[in-house]
């Protein structure tokens, strides 16, 4: 079966944070995770997540080329995403794609997906998470 998927874009940040070490991430629109946040029932009390709405590019990952570091500092990047809620006992996401951020993990000397950058299911894709059920644990 195939998904229909839909385009947005998002704005790449690169960070160096004391216990993640070099990051990037893409920004995603709010209204994109508020829209599927909403359909998740109200019996399922769903935090919201504590960094605002991203895909995850590069986490806690030593960077081969760190001369280009930086590089794409605001790049409006395109991406995709199923209109399909997934979910696991803590977190609830959606599957994103992007063949731009592969190219700039490549160009970095990285692997296409790492295991960070995956969503919790493993599944061969980005994702943005849209919350998750920690506290109410």
């Amino acid at each position: 079966m195939s998904v229909t998927r839909y385009k947005s874009e998002g704005v790449l940040a690169y960070s160096i944070e004391p216990t993640v070490g070099h990051k990037l991430s893409l920004a995603v629109d709010h209204g994109i995770v508020d829209t599927y946040r909403a359909l998740v029932p109200k019996s399922v009390r769903l935090q919201r997540t504590r960094f605002p709405p991203h895909i995850s590019v590069i986490r806690k990952e030593p960077i081969p080329n760190l001369d280009l570091w930086g590089r794409y500092e605001g790049e409006d990047v395109p991406f995709e995403y199923e209109p399909l809620i997934y979910n696991d006992e803590t977190y609830f996401w959606l599957r994103c794609f992007s063949p731009r951020l592969i190219a700039i993990r490549r160009e970095l000397g990285l692997e296409d997906l790492s295991f960070l950058a995956r969503p919790p299911d493993l599944a061969d894709c980005f994702h943005v998470t849209i919350g998750n059920l920690k506290s109410v644990k």
